[in-house]
C-alpha cells in the first residue's frame, strides 16, 4: 500500500497489494486487498483483540469477480459474542471493507459473524439521508450468511533478550509462553525514527525462521532498521490490509504522535543514522470457519500484545 503499497489485525494480518517505494509519496488505501480471485465470490473476515483492550476489532469484505461489493438496501454484517453484538456500519481502512469494535469485557473467545437485514439501523448515515422515504427492498442474497471465529489465547510473558541496540547487525531473542496448538505466530512492528528535524514512521513484517507457537524466535535488527541508500534491504514493509489493521490498533491504543496522518507520507531521513523506537506486535492467529462449505474466502482471528525496543547508532 505505499506509492505504492496490512492487521496485521486485522486486525488483518499480512497481505501485499501495492509495492512500497522508498521515495516520498502519499499512501493510498483503496483496492489494497491482494490475492482476491478475479472470478467468483470471495469473503474476507478477521478479528483481533489486543492486550489491555476490552474490545475486538472486526472487519469484513465481500468481493464479486475481484471487485468489492458495497452492502446496500439494509443488509449489514453483525458481529457478536454471547454477551454483546454490534453492526459493522463504518467503512474500514481499505476499499469495500466494513469494520467495528465489538465490546468484549469478559474476554470471550467465540466471535460470530452474521449477515442480517436491518434497514433502519443500516441507513443511519451510511447510504442515504435518514429523512428520505424509507423504501425497503427486502433482504438481499447475502442475508443469512454466517461464520465463526475462535480467538486464540493472548500471547503472554513476552520478553526480549535485549532492548537497546546500536547496529543493524545485532539480533535479539523474543520469547513468550507457548501454547499446545497449531496457531500461527507473526511479528509486526511500527518504527519511528527521528533526527533533529524530521520523524519517519513505517511498519515492517518480521521474517521468522518458523511461525510455530514454540515460544522463542531469533530476529535481527536488519528486519526493522535499514540504510535508505543501500541497494540491498532485508526488511519487508507492512502493506495492504495488515497495514490498515495496524493503524486501527495504534489509534485504539492512543499511541502518542499517531493519528490520521500515520503512514500518510514518508520523510526522507535515513533510519540507520537515526534514533528509532521499535514497537513490536506479537500476534497469535488461527483460521476460522464459514458455516457454508461453499463460501470461498479467508477468515481468521487473533490476539496480540506489544513490547518496545530501541535503536541508537553508535
Amino acid at each position: 500500500m505505499l506509492c505504492n503499497n496490512f492487521f496485521s489485525h486485522i486486525i488483518f494480518t499480512s497481505y501485499i497489494f501495492i509495492l512500497l517505494s522508498l521515495t516520498a509519496c502519499d499512501l493510498a488505501i483503496e483496492n489494497n486487498l491482494p490475492d482476491i480471485p478475479p472470478q467468483g465470490r470471495f469473503a474476507a473476515v478477521s478479528a483481533n483483540q489486543h492486550n489491555g483492550i476490552s474490545s475486538v476489532e472486526v472487519a469484513t469484505a465481500i468481493f464479486d469477480d475481484g471487485d468489492p461489493v458495497n452492502l446496500v438496501g439494509g443488509d449489514v454484517v453483525q458481529a457478536s459474542t454471547i454477551n454483546n453484538s454490534t453492526l459493522l456500519l463504518e467503512d474500514g481502512f481499505y476499499k469495500g471493507s466494513y469494520a467495528t469494535s465489538l465490546a468484549n469485557d469478559s474476554n470471550l473467545d467465540q466471535i460470530n459473524i452474521l449477515m442480517i437485514h436491518a434497514p433502519l439501523e443500516a441507513r443511519q448515515g451510511r447510504w442515504y439521508p435518514v429523512g428520505l422515504l424509507n423504501i425497503d427492498p427486502g433482504p438481499g442474497e447475502f442475508v443469512g450468511a454466517s461464520a465463526s471465529i475462535t480467538l486464540p489465547p493472548e500471547p503472554l510473558n513476552i520478553s526480549l533478550s535485549s532492548s537497546n541496540f546500536n547496529s543493524i547487525d545485532d539480533s535479539f531473542i523474543i520469547t513468550w509462553s507457548p501454547e499446545a496448538s497449531a496457531d500461527i505466530m507473526k511479528v509486526n512492528s511500527v518504527v519511528r525514527c527521528t533526527n533533529s528535524t524530521k520523524t519517519y514512521t513505517y511498519g515492517t513484517v518480521a521474517n521468522l525462521s518458523d511461525e510455530s507457537d514454540d515460544g522463542t524466535e531469533v530476529i535481527g535488527l536488519d528486519q526493522f532498521i535499514y540504510d535508505i541508500n543501500s541497494e540491498t534491504k532485508t526488511i519487508e514493509f507492512i502493506l495492504g490490509e495488515s497495514r490498515a489493521a495496524l493503524l486501527e490498533l495504534l489509534q485504539k491504543l492512543k499511541t502518542a504522535g499517531i493519528g490520521e496522518t500515520f503512514f500518510s507520507r514518508l520523510a526522507l531521513i535515513n533510519p540507520i543514522e537515526s534514533e528509532c523506537n521499535i514497537q513490536l506486535f506479537l500476534f497469535r492467529s488461527r483460521s476460522g470457519n464459514f458455516d457454508s462449505l461453499e463460501t470461498n474466502g479467508r477468515i481468521s482471528g487473533s490476539r496480540s500484545a506489544d513490547i518496545n525496543l530501541f535503536y541508537k547508532p553508535s
